[in-house]
């Protein structure tokens, strides 16, 4: 998979940092993966760099992400960046490889003049713009287990692709209208102690029963195969929960979640995502070259706002 995000902190009483002497922001969580930046005093440059906080569990696993440009800001709109290439990675634990989870630029600018031209009240802000980043050899851990282990708890097991899943019918019937006619009407199947689902991936469907047990799954990389699983389930609470994630939380841009508000009918996120939509610039960004691919209220609802922008 790929993607992009942004990592902003400031610093306060940067003059103070020794030399060294790391300072860290808060770890920020983008694509199920925690970061945080690092920034210190080395040789008389700011060291500015990025620091993957995955645990990878002793699997081998790897992460390239292009174009990534180091920033720093000021509220005067003054600006020092650079541009580079970075990638993580870690190797399984027993072969005793050389790991790397922090990558970045140790000579990102002499300190004395950031000192005098970047900072401001002693504050020092600085931005991380992460594009193209890609996954690989990462497998996330699962949050609730649904394996032979729940055998005893189960009276039915759902085959997905070659994974079977224990689960209890009653549970699942009172979270899903979909899981209600499959195991309480009087189908074939309500009968049967093993049932297969087809054109599901496994992975989407632990996420999404992670999500009913009251887990949460949910992130960047996983929303997608969930509301897909909860849309054709009719699982309301999880519909909720993933456009709740949508609105307060995804980094997608508006003609990301406008396509998956028309796909999976999610009424708030439409209504969210038009209200962010001020600009000419807006309205070009969510257009898609094909309009019949747009829900047809958002095409109107645009238009009432081009109108408005005519001068």
């Amino acid at each position: 998979m790929s993607g992009s995000f942004t990592i902003t902190h400031t610093i306060k009483k940067i003059s103070k940092v020794k030399e060294d002497v790391p300072i860290f922001s808060k770890p920020e969580y983008h694509f199920g993966i925690p970061w945080k930046l690092q920034i210190s005093k080395k040789s008389g440059f700011l060291a500015f760099e990025i620091f993957c906080w995955y645990s990878g569990n002793d699997k081998a696993w790897s992460i390239q992400s292009i174009d990534t440009e180091f920033k720093i800001v000021t509220f005067s709109g003054k600006l020092y960046s650079k541009k580079c290439n970075l990638s993580f990675y870690e190797k399984m634990r027993m072969c005793g490889s050389e790991n790397k989870r922090l990558d970045g630029l140790t000579e990102f600018i002499k300190w004395d003049e950031m000192i005098k031209d970047y900072c401001i009240d002693d504050h020092l802000i600085v931005e991380v713009n992460v594009k193209n980043l890609v996954k690989g050899g990462m497998k996330k851990q699962k949050l609730w287990k649904f394996d032979q282990s729940m055998e005893a708890f189960s009276d039915v097991v759902l085959k997905v692709e070659e994974e079977k899943f224990y689960v209890a019918k009653l549970y699942l019937s009172s979270q899903s209208t979909y899981f209600e006619a499959l195991f309480l009407r009087n189908f074939d199947e309500s009968k049967q102690s093993e049932i297969e689902i087809k054109d599901v991936k496994s992975e989407d469907f632990q996420n999404f029963l992670e999500l009913l047990h009251g887990e949460s799954p949910i992130d960047e990389s996983t929303i997608e195969g969930i509301v897909h699983l909860a849309d054709m389930c009719d699982a309301k609470l999880a519909i909720r929960k993933c456009e709740e994630f949508l609105i307060e939380n995804s980094e997608k841009t508006l003609k990301e979640k406008l396509k998956l508000a028309h796909r999976y009918n999610l009424v708030n996120l439409k209504n969210k995502c038009l209200s962010k939509i001020t600009t000419a610039s807006d309205i070009r960004s969510v257009l898609s070259h094909d309009t019949n691919e747009m829900d047809p209220s958002v095409v109107g609802a645009l238009l009432q706002k081009s109108l408005t922008l005519i001068p």
